[in-house]
């Protein structure tokens, strides 16, 4: 395991297992998140990467191993996948807004179910990320008055408003038009520079190079190779690393 700066990671995989009927998912990962820390998880279709951030807030239950969030261990019980739900945000590539509510309202549904604040502090948590995406003057609309990218912006601004130690991002660009994935990957950036701690899937290695702290690289399961970005994408060590650099990047 490679060690993270500081004395607790904010996420730690310790052997983690999965299984999805007999299908082996993921196999013995190893990897602790640093505070603050960005790491982006690439590799081929059907390699685990999905599955991995989604055992952290429980989406995925992992079947050996043991997954720590914020010092909370996820165990199979509900009180612990709560505990850790609810200081862990997750944007997803559907965006999964709730189609009748404004903009502010799916921003504030957080604050007051899980965080239990106030409808007037809901609003202006709520107001203030949706202000920080760059979509404050359009909290009254609904998702489907909205372009795809802001969106995804929004639902940024939604994971942002449960304030969580975590953000997870699975292929937080992959449903969007190519117009409209730099805007999203512009928000992201931000989050990275201000300190938020991002675990995130993407195919973007454009945002990968300039914007990781480390790079982790999934096959089958594992993961095999993780560097900071200079080195994965300028010295990979892994020929399976190799490969796939190769065909992604031409």
């Amino acid at each position: 395991m490679i060690p993270p700066a500081g004395p607790m990671p904010a996420v730690e995989f310790s052997g983690v297992h999965a299984w999805f009927g007999t299908t082996h998912v993921l196999r013995a990962i190893d990897l602790a998140v640093a505070p603050g820390e960005t790491v982006v998880i690439c590799g081929p279709s059907g390699s685990g990467k999905s599955t991995l951030i989604r055992t952290v807030n429980g989406l995925v239950a992992h079947g050996a191993g043991t997954i720590r969030v914020a010092g909370v261990t996820l165990d199979g019980g509900a009180k612990a996948a709560d505990a850790v739900r609810a200081r862990v945000g997750m944007v997803f590539q559907g965006f999964n807004l709730f189609p009748h509510l404004t903009v502010l309202e799916n921003c504030t549904l957080a604050p007051l179910h899980v965080r239990r604040v106030g409808l007037a502090a809901a609003r202006a948590l709520a107001l203030g990320h949706l202000d920080r995406v760059g979509l404050a003057d359009l909290a009254g609309r609904r998702p489907a008055e909205l372009s795809g990218g802001q969106q995804q912006r929004v639902a940024i601004a939604r994971a942002l408003s449960l304030e969580p130690d975590v953000m997870l991002l699975d292929e937080p660009t992959s449903a969007l038009d190519p117009e409209m994935v730099g805007e999203v990957l512009a928000v992201l950036t931000d989050l990275a520079r201000g300190g938020t701690t991002l675990l995130c899937v993407t195919h973007e290695m454009g945002f990968a190079r300039a914007v990781a702290d480390r790079v982790v690289f999934m096959d089958e399961g594992q993961i095999v190779e993780i560097a900071p970005p200079e080195a994965f994408f300028d010295q990979p060590r892994h020929p399976r690393t190799r490969a796939f650099l190769s065909r992604i990047l031409g």
